[in-house]
């Protein structure tokens, strides 16, 4: 790979992750030679507490968040210490998400293309139905349209922070641990695909993001508990 290239890993805290043993991280550390390329690794509690709020296995917003900084604060301390094993700490940073997401310059930025991606009636209608799907089939239906807001600030959150590292931080680089099932949303795909003039007229330049997978034949992830059957960001 080229000297130059840069890496976006986001981290999400799914119960079978490979991220939370060593072996699955010395696979990432090595598969792109992180001791010799800049990176940045961001692990998405954040995601996990809206995930679980969403589902109904956290009943209160103060229970939710405190389980996930408890596991990120596990799986933190791993990651750091597999970066120093590979000799990777020095190219790398490896912070939780609101490390970034309570920065002014990313919530103006957030603010900004949520605001495009919903005002484009494509992108609009193909998440919201996303969220009907996601919420239908997991919520538990007792707070139906508070279940359908944390699915969407999931999703909104998540295309969020890809576009802002790999955009804006310049981590063009995308890596995620596997790819996500065939019938998983995956609004990043659609804003990539069909509407990447929208990431121009946001960030003022062309689209560089470029994503693989560390594990790209992983068994179709369905199989799996839900946490497990969304993309990796």
């Amino acid at each position: 790979m080229p000297s130059e290239a840069r890496y976006f890993i986001p981290v999400c805290l799914y119960p079978h992750t490979r991220y939370r043993t060593t072996a699955g991280l010395m696979t990432l550390f090595d598969k792109y030679d992180l001791r010799h390329h800049d990176h940045l690794m961001v692990v998405a509690d954040r995601l996990l507490v809206l995930d679980r709020l969403m589902t109904g296995r956290y009943w209160t917003i103060p229970s939710a968040v405190h389980k996930a900084k408890q596991e990120a604060s596990q799986i933190l301390k791993l990651i750091q210490r597999t970066s120093f094993r590979s000799g990777a700490r020095a190219r790398g940073a490896i912070v939780c998400w609101d490390e970034i997401a309570e920065t002014a310059q990313y919530s103006d930025f957030a603010q900004r293309l949520q605001q495009a991606v919903l005002g484009d009636r494509m992108l609009a209608d193909t998440i919201q139905a996303f969220v009907e799907q996601r919420a239908g089939r997991y919520g538990l239906g007792a707070s139906p349209e508070r279940e359908r807001d944390y699915e969407r600030e999931y999703l909104l959150s998540e295309v969020s922070m890809s576009v802002y590292c790999t955009e804006m931080l310049g981590f063009s680089n995308e890596v995620w641990e596997r790819p996500p099932g065939a019938d998983i949303p995956d609004p990043l795909k659609l804003l990539y695909g069909e509407r990447r003039e929208l990431i121009r007229r946001v960030t003022g330049q062309a689209a560089t993001r470029v994503l693989t997978f560390v594990f790209p034949d992983a068994e179709d992830s369905e199989q799996e508990v839900y946490e497990e059957s969304r993309p990796e960001a």
